[in-house]
């Protein structure tokens, strides 16, 4: 499995891989952070083929309270442990399961407080009735043993998350956007598994509209493969490419459509605008707007968001009237929002 970008974290998990296995312990908890589709999960199962441990991926909405903790837990490898006690037999056969949340964010309060007792004390105290519904043997206590694993929390905000539940991953990684150059290997790489053939003009128009996230990347890639399908050609080309995001309304910038429509009304009306009024102007749903829209366009600079509403920026006034979107007059600050999309091409 071929893994592009993110050396330092390809680094650091090697290193802390190799002290565990000296150890004869499971690798540290470790928390992704970062924005969507920037290889989170990408990562995760690259530490899954290395290591050759088991991956299992589980939803929030799995894990609810502690008898679906202990379910899970009762998945993990035993290889290497005393079934009965929990005492590690021999530490060069354990294989510590790897357990993947995406959106850990979104996890209740109660699972996060029971993940977390069971990521420290590799024990989960249960009541009788739960110690049959699992088949376990417990002893007074009611402790319920499990085997050392390694919980990978995905997350665009791991502030969401509760101090304890995120004091316990002692390995914290920030995934950011993909350079250009990593972009365009990323595209070439992709069209291979799609068996597409791509001239590096056309991987480079891809890539820069890509916003260096592979998950957008590919999608690109998809579109112009279907328009070359489409006209019976072999080859995506740039000629190929430039004629697919005309028509998709993608600028050279990765700019959509919708994005471009919000810094026009945002311009046109001139002061701060709160959330709720934006997504009436412009028919969107507010969490449409909020976590899909405006994301890429405040890491851009194109637009702020604050107390007071949102609001363009100087960039994003200069962006639009270098790219035709609106007709300069006198500065930014006196403009004529362009009726055609298209004259930013």
């Amino acid at each position: 499995m071929e893994l592009i970008g993110n050396i330092d974290t390809i680094v650091q998990t090697n290193i802390a891989q190799k002290a565990a296995e000296k150890a004869g312990r499971a690798l540290p908890h470790m928390i992704y952070t970062g924005a969507a589709g920037c290889g989170k999960t990408s990562m995760a199962r690259y530490l899954s083929r290395m290591t050759g441990y088991e991956l299992i991926s589980v939803a929030c909405d799995a894990l609810k309270c502690r008898l679906d903790v202990a379910l899970l837990a009762k998945k993990f490898s035993r290889k290497g442990y005393d079934r009965d006690h929990g005492n590690i037999l021999n530490s060069k056969l354990i294989q510590p399961t790897l357990v993947f949340i995406d959106e850990i964010h979104n996890l209740s309060l109660a699972a996060q407080e029971h993940l977390g007792i069971l990521m420290e004390e590799w024990s989960l105290s249960v009541t009788p009735r739960e110690a049959r519904l699992l088949k376990a043997r417990v002893g007074k206590d009611t402790l319920y043993w499990v085997p050392q694993f390694t919980l990978i929390g995905a997350t665009t905000n791991d502030g969401k998350l509760s101090k304890p539940f995120r004091d316990r991953f002692k390995m914290r990684f920030v995934f950011t956007p993909y350079s250009l150059e990593e972009s365009v290997q990323i595209v070439f790489l992709h069209a291979k598994r799609l068996k597409v053939e791509i001239d590096e003009e056309g991987a480079l128009e891809i890539a820069k509209r890509g916003r260096g996230v592979p998950r957008v990347l590919v999608s690109l890639l998809e579109r112009c493969r279907d328009s070359a399908i489409a006209i019976n050609q072999e080859s995506i080309t740039k000629e190929l490419a430039l004629v697919a995001f005309f028509k998709l309304k993608i600028d050279p910038s990765g700019l959509t459509e919708s994005d471009v429509t919000l810094l026009r009304t945002l311009h046109k009306i001139g002061d701060p605008v709160g959330l709720d009024n934006l997504a009436t102007i412009l028919n969107e749903s507010p969490k449409v707007l909020s976590e899909t829209i405006e994301p890429y366009l405040i890491q851009r600079g194109l637009m702020l968001r604050a107390s007071k509403g949102r609001s363009i920026t100087e960039e994003g006034c200069k962006y639009l009237a270098e790219r035709g979107y609106i007709e300069k007059e006198s500065g930014y600050d006196r403009v004529t929002i362009s009726k055609d999309f298209d004259r930013g091409f």
